[in-house]
């Protein structure tokens, strides 16, 4: 996912086409090329996964998403830390609470949607290879992704750097990147070599529990623990019906190939538009209130925003046209698709200032909760237009 910043001010409508163009469209680009890795991974192996290990489908919109959201949230926790003389090097314990924190309040969500996908589906051996696989990526990329976020917030912040320009916009984007090839080579792990992939998990059981015992939970610490997990709870709760959606509709997405490839990135362009237009509402309002969404320089901001959907949207088709071949399977342009992208991201657009507005209404800083819950909203709304584009294509 894409943190982008916000700036608030008059300007006519060709610097606000000149930032959209130079600024956003690259970031936008390059989150959409990186997801391709994921994209290609998971289009490769998406029929072997619907077929032996189909609860993996109900869990993966939910860890996509749920992954970004918890170590980005980290990457400003540590950097407020810093700021306040909490944090001195990678060692310290306030940097290893943070990381057995992002851990653990990622774990309890994903395992809901694990319960949730295997009354779905059944309990089953499958289902409990699925469950191991899933606890040993949070904990190995848990790691990874704990000691990056530290390494790429501390460092900075020794070099007169912002942490917040650079830790949480690298730290989301490698987070997308991971998340699928880890799950895919960890099933293979299982598959070649079971009892080494046994003895792997229970190595990273303990140094997780090694992790618990070095760490100093406050009384900060456990609320923020507790309004993390709860958060993240309720959204991966939201996230069943992604995940559910996905998996019940996974025959027909498997005859159109390029669709399983299109699919991660559909997820995360949608969400990084409708973040944007969330984050963009929320420092209007935090700034000067509800009168800020009246604007003229608010309606040119987005509807500035919103010209680049259509490009996006073509781009996205096109390069996973080629990313589609490269794995073996045929693909070509989905006009279906490229027309009705624009409109998925308008209406996710609209669904993120609704959220923000309603957000700041409520006495809620917008901030906290208006981005979490506007890209689980647009992996819904992703995967409900996959689905439907699927089923255009086969039936046609």
């Amino acid at each position: 996912m894409l943190p982008v910043e916000v700036s608030v001010g008059t300007r006519d409508w060709r610097e606000r086409l000149k930032q959209t163009f130079l600024v956003t469209f690259p970031a936008l680009l390059l989150c959409l090329v990186l997801d391709f890795i994921g994209g290609g991974v998971l289009g490769k192996h998406f029929s072997m996964i619907a077929t032996s290990y189909p609860l993996l489908l109900v869990i993966l919109p939910g860890l996509s998403d749920l992954r970004g959201n918890v170590f980005g949230a980290m990457a400003s926790r540590m950097t407020t830390a810093l700021h306040l003389g909490k944090i001195r090097g990678i060692l310290d314990k306030e940097v290893t609470t943070n990381i057995s924190m992002a851990i653990g309040s990622s774990t309890i969500p994903l395992l809901v949607l694990w319960v949730a996908g295997a009354i779905k589906l059944g309990f089953s051996s499958s289902s409990l290879v699925v469950l191991l696989i899933v606890i040993a990526s949070i904990l190995i990329i848990g790691l990874l992704l704990g000691y990056a976020t530290a390494l790429i917030t501390i460092f900075p912040y020794r070099w007169g750097a912002d942490p917040d320009m650079i830790a949480a916009p690298l730290i989301t984007s490698v987070a997308d990147i991971v998340t699928i090839p880890s799950l895919i080579y960890l099933i293979f792990f299982y598959e070649d070599y079971p009892s080494l992939f046994y003895i792997f998990t229970a190595v990273m059981l303990v140094l997780f529990a090694v992790l618990l015992l070095k760490s100093h939970y406050t009384r900060e610490h456990r609320r923020a623990f507790k309004e993390v997990a709860t958060v993240l709870t309720v959204l991966g709760i939201i996230e069943i019906f992604s995940g559910s959606t996905l998996e019940s509709f996974s025959d027909v997405i498997s005859k159109v190939i390029i669709l399983s490839v299109i699919y991660p990135s559909v997820l995360d362009s949608v969400g990084n538009f409708a973040s944007i237009a969330a984050a963009t509402t929320s420092t209007r309002l935090n700034l000067s209130g509800v009168k800020a969404l009246k604007t003229h320089d608010f309606y040119l901001d987005v509807g500035s925003l919103l010209l680049l959907a259509p490009i996006i949207g073509f781009l996205t088709n096109y390069i996973a046209v080629y990313v589609t071949r490269l794995i073996g399977h045929q693909g070509e342009i989905i006009w279906p698709f490229v027309l009705g992208y624009p409109f998925l991201v308008l209406v996710n657009m609209l669904i993120g200032i609704i959220v923000a507005y309603i957000a700041h209404r409520f006495d809620i800083d917008p901030d906290n909760v208006a981005i979490p819950t506007v890209t689980t909203i647009s992996d819904v709304m992703g995967t409900l237009f996959i689905v439907l584009l699927a089923k255009l294509m086969v039936g046609a």
